[in-house]
């Protein structure tokens, strides 16, 4: 169920763009080095149909670590970090979308898509929060297509940080 937010499906193409808020006052440019962080009061989504929270947690985590490390952060190997991250699944609701017959003379039937949303939160070496982005997608049916999504959305989310800061 919450676990599968983040598969698209075919020729779906009504997501919203990402989004991300951070704190104005923060200096961006000094985090260099990152660890994962768990907030001991959030229980993670136990899993779904087709994939478990595990599924989902590796391949978030994976998507995260490439994506940063490309362009130049580092995953702490030994617990000292400028900043941690930390995500989320939501269930958002269902679409439904009319099918249309061979010719397009009028609805045959309706197709129905789940839609959830990932947020990635960044916490500067205090753990408070210092940056949150999010994207939302629609929900897929196979493991393959979960895990494309995850790295769609872990790109395009942080594809937005760190953020870009108005020159004076």
């Amino acid at each position: 169920m919450i676990s599968l937010l983040f598969a698209a499906a075919a020729g779906c193409s009504s997501a919203p763009p990402p989004a991300s808020a951070y704190d104005h006052s923060v200096d961006f440019k000094d985090l260099k080095v990152f660890d994962w962080y768990a907030d001991p009061a959030e229980v993670k989504a136990v899993g779904g149909a087709i994939v478990d929270a595990r599924f989902v947690e590796e391949h978030v985590k994976a998507a995260v670590d490439k994506d940063l490390s490309k362009r130049g952060y580092r995953l702490s190997s030994d617990g000292s970090s400028d900043f941690s991250i930390e995500y989320h699944t939501r269930a958002n609701g269902v679409l439904e979308r009319d099918q249309y017959g061979l010719y397009a003379w009028g609805p045959v039937g309706a197709q129905y898509f789940r839609q959830g949303t990932l947020v990635l939160d960044i916490r500067n070496a205090e753990k408070t929060l210092i940056w949150r982005g999010w994207y939302t997608l629609t929900l897929g049916t196979s493991p393959e297509g979960i895990a494309r999504n995850i790295r769609k959305a872990v790109s395009k989310i942080l594809g937005r940080f760190p953020p870009k800061l108005a020159s004076s």
